[in-house]
């Protein structure tokens, strides 16, 4: 019976670490899922979308970011909507999606390693790189670079409030932010000290304590990817004027289809 038992507890506890290591070992995996993106998507881009111009940005290590900056109909130089995606978002997608104000210019970039973009993916690759994209877009001489307001959705959250927190933008945008990634994994896997071995923390509410920018923070009040609890820690703290929306009957996926949702998106950025 004891060398039963003992059987029993040895591969209890192998489960255990397999787990754990599975859990940690496949963090990037999981986080950044990349989109691809073919070149015959990139030409339906840029010959079906009205005003749209194709952008391959060089970064100071000498990887290209891919995507496309969407003018303005009606103002140049004009306001400027700098938008960075969710962990599985390729830019042609939100492109395709876009109901921004058609007197706000809107630039959309994949992320290292999604669709034409080149380079590994990670959190403080993000961070350069947006403000990278901040300081290009703002020497444009056909954008305004008094008004360059910094959206983010989901993953996208973190790197817009690190741009916000660096840079002179108007407003800030955030759609489903996490408080804290390493919190939620926590909470995801309470039988695991994960949040010991987070390699991309995203630590969001931390950086809004020192944004004061205008913030518009949108949630969905069925959204099971980040829970709206986790967000409005983030809003909570925010140094900054917010106007905060949680959109009914919603997920973390279907919360852009809302008509709510950009109505109020329009309204705060008619409103700067």
């Amino acid at each position: 019976m004891k060398v039963f038992i003992g059987a029993c507890l040895t591969a209890a506890i192998a489960v255990y670490f397999l787990f754990a290591w599975n859990v940690i070992s496949s963090q990037e995996e999981s986080l950044f899922q990349g989109a691809s993106l073919s070149e015959e998507r990139i030409n339906q881009v840029n010959e079906h979308f009205h005003n749209t111009e194709e952008i391959n940005f060089e970064t100071e290590d000498g990887n290209i970011l891919h995507g496309w900056l969407q003018h303005s109909d009606k103002n140049s130089p004009s306001p400027l909507v700098i938008y960075f995606g969710g962990n599985a978002e390729e830019a042609s997608t939100a492109l395709e999606s876009n109901q921004y104000p058609d007197d706000w210019s809107v630039l959309f970039m994949n992320y290292r390693g999604y669709g034409k973009s080149t380079g590994t993916p990670g959190e403080d690759n993000l961070y350069k790189d947006g403000t990278a994209l901040f300081d290009y877009v703002s020497s444009r001489e056909d954008i305004n670079s008094h008004k360059i307001v910094a959206a983010g959705r989901s993953m996208g959250t973190s790197a817009a409030s690190y741009v916000s927190k660096q840079r002179p933008v108007a407003a800030t945008i955030l759609i489903s932010p996490y408080d804290s990634r390493t919190r939620l994994q926590g909470e995801r896997h309470p039988l695991f000290p994960v949040e010991r071995f987070i390699r991309h923390p995203f630590e969001v509410s931390e950086m809004a304590e020192t944004i004061s920018s205008p913030l518009l923070g949108i949630t969905a009040d069925e959204d099971q990817v980040i829970p709206a609890e986790h967000s409005h820690k983030t809003f909570s703290r925010w140094d900054g004027k917010t106007r905060i929306v949680t959109i009914s009957g919603e997920g973390h996926n279907t919360l852009q289809g809302d008509p709510v949702y950009w109505q109020e998106i329009t309204q705060f950025l008619n409103d700067l």
